[in-house]
């Protein structure tokens, strides 16, 4: 009898340790957490002084024409960067390399927490609405602001939230605290912001069980 005892009271601990991990507080995320620390640009670009820079910026503007006027500056503007010991058109190659590193990093999504209920800070850019101010869809990113009159967050620093029930927005100038179950989705779509339709591609999709204010 007390071996059965045992064996009973055993299958109870082991059932109430496995009911207990899977019913646990949630993931809290930084959005540091969402960048791949193998996606991170290790490219360095020359320094280069101000005055540089800008004839390397009108040598790249005048390349993509294709005169004898255009030609002549060209090669002159080449020359002047030639005797402070710089190569414009190798400094171009490394630029155009360097641009496709970032955009690659920026896309770079993690799938370690697939599938997992997190809880992460961030502020709303309301997409979809089931009344008026109640939105349903909306983009979570790291800074109030972004994606509204401002160019969007790299991908990996934008989670599109599905919220059925509603959350009343407000303001989006205020942080909020996501909770819900993320996965990694690289995925660009158009979506109509307060300035217009725009395309944004999100890294992440997260269906949220709870919306509340940051300071709640």
């Amino acid at each position: 009898m007390n071996r059965l005892f045992v064996l009973f009271a055993s299958i109870v601990s082991l059932s109430t340790v496995s009911f207990c991990s899977f019913s646990g507080e949630p993931t809290q995320l930084d959005w540091q957490d969402l960048k791949p620390a193998q996606a991170q640009n290790q490219m360095v670009l020359p320094e280069l002084s101000y005055q540089q820079k800008m004839i390397l910026q009108q040598i790249f503007t005048l390349s993509q024409y294709d005169d004898p006027k255009t030609n002549k500056d060209l090669v002159e503007l080449k020359a002047t960067l030639r005797a402070d010991g710089l190569d414009a058109d190798g400094l171009l190659t490394l630029r155009a390399e360097y641009i496709e590193k970032q955009q690659r990093a920026a896309e770079a999504v993690t799938s370690d927490f697939d599938g997992k209920n997190v809880r992460i800070p961030g502020f709303l850019v309301p997409i979809e609405f089931s009344a008026p101010l109640v939105a349903t869809e909306f983009l979570l990113v790291p800074t109030a602001g972004a994606c509204i009159h401002m160019p969007p967050p790299p991908a990996n620093q934008i989670v599109r939230v599905s919220y059925p029930q509603g959350y009343e927005v407000e303001t989006v100038q205020y942080p909020v605290w996501v909770e819900g179950v993320i996965s990694s989705h690289l995925k660009t779509d158009n979506v109509y912001l307060v300035d217009g339709d725009t395309d944004v591609t999100m890294g992440y999709q997260l269906s949220a069980s709870s919306v509340v204010n940051y300071h709640e």
